[in-house]
């Protein structure tokens, strides 16, 4: 049976230069300590849905959310409908047959998970992302593998091949998948469009601040995506992902301003800000983009509908996500994760009404 195989959340700029400052520091030959210099590949973040197409021999393929499992009966936005058809055809001749690391892995009987954004045609967004305009398609951005037989012998394993199993599984060097596609069916691949390299020196990070920004703010005047379809209109940002030394593992995002779900002055950050009172913390991190997502969130768990008493699921998705994001803002400010709840319900139940309002709206217009 299928099993619902997430990807895991994405970082900020902060947690990266935290988590590298914390455990990847290096002596030199003369017995300084020194952090890294690292470079990280860029691509463009799509303000879509994330979605997978999972593989195992001997269960056949599925189609998950971010969330879960998909089916006909229990689709989300028409992922699972545009891609049953095709499902075996795309692993057949155009997975196992030009790529032999992913055939080698699937005769093995190991999973393999392909992951992507499903984007385009109003599943997500404003009306002015150039994404939102177009056709609804499926861009490939990682595959992962599962191997089953080092999971079952993880007992034995030393520390250090622990440490490259502890997600269960591992990521896919681009090389091995980055020319996956089917543009006849609308599978395309995220390095079918522009990238990006950047070096990041982790002894002194905010020097790629100033870099990062522009590259973000470039996207976002007008997304390379939406060029390559002759589209005009903005994009949501950038993804940085390391692969030489974390194979994968260590990943960030950079949103442009207007899709940012913190009111902060910069959009790139090397350390947590700071904060005199839960009510400049709530102001910061309780947003309406935050918001929308928690209520796109809850109409996906709701398969659609909505209602008064689902606040209280709204809520509960809104809190998680700040104490999940924030959880290293929290510990500077010294905000306890109990007063997030009483510090965000007056401002999330009002935003709440008036979308709901404006659902049901929409709803009686369709």
């Amino acid at each position: 049976m299928a099993k619902l195989i997430p990807y895991p959340e994405t970082l900020q700029y902060r947690e990266v230069v935290s988590y590298v400052t914390r455990y990847m520091r290096y002596t030199t030959d003369d017995g300084r300590k020194e952090m890294p210099t690292l470079q990280f590949i860029g691509t463009i973040k799509l303000h879509g849905c994330n979605a997978a197409v999972g593989y195992q021999r001997d269960i056949g393929h599925w189609y998950q959310s971010r969330n879960r499992i998909l089916t006909l009966s229990n689709d989300h936005f028409g992922f699972a409908e545009h891609m049953r058809p095709i499902g075996e055809t795309f692993l057949t001749e155009h997975i196992l047959s030009h790529h032999p690391v992913i055939r080698k892995h699937y005769e093995q009987g190991n999973t393999v998970i392909v992951y992507g954004e499903w984007c385009g045609n109003n599943i997500q967004g404003e009306a002015n992302i150039a994404i939102r305009q177009l056709r609804k398609m499926f861009v490939i951005f990682k595959v992962k593998i599962i191997d089953h037989s080092s999971i079952s012998n993880r007992s034995s394993m030393n520390s250090e091949d622990k440490y490259k199993h502890r997600r269960h599984g591992f990521w896919l060097p681009p090389h091995d998948w980055n020319s996956i596609k089917w543009h006849e069916q609308s599978v395309y691949n995220i390095f079918d469009f522009p990238t990006y390299s950047i070096n990041i020196d982790f002894n002194a990070p905010e020097l790629s601040q100033e870099k990062l920004i522009e590259i973000t703010n470039e996207i976002e005047k007008q997304c390379p995506v939406g060029n390559y379809f002759n589209q005009k209109g903005c994009g949501e940002g950038i993804v940085w992902i390391e692969w030489d030394q974390t194979h994968g593992d260590l990943i960030f995002k950079v949103k442009g301003r207007e899709y940012s779900v913190i009111n902060s002055p910069s959009l790139v950050s090397i350390s947590p800000p700071k904060f005199r009172s839960i009510e400049e913390f709530i102001e910061y991190a309780c947003t309406k983009n935050r918001m929308q997502q928690a209520f796109k969130a809850v109409l996906e768990e709701l398969q659609f509908t909505i209602d008064t008493k689902d606040f209280s699921t709204f809520l509960r998705w809104l809190v998680e996500d700040i104490i999940k994001e924030e959880k290293d803002t929290m510990n500077v400010a010294h905000i306890d994760a109990k007063d997030i709840p009483r510090g965000i319900t007056s401002k999330a139940e009002a935003w709440f009404k008036q979308q709901l309002k404006e659902y049901r709206k929409r709803s009686r217009n369709k």
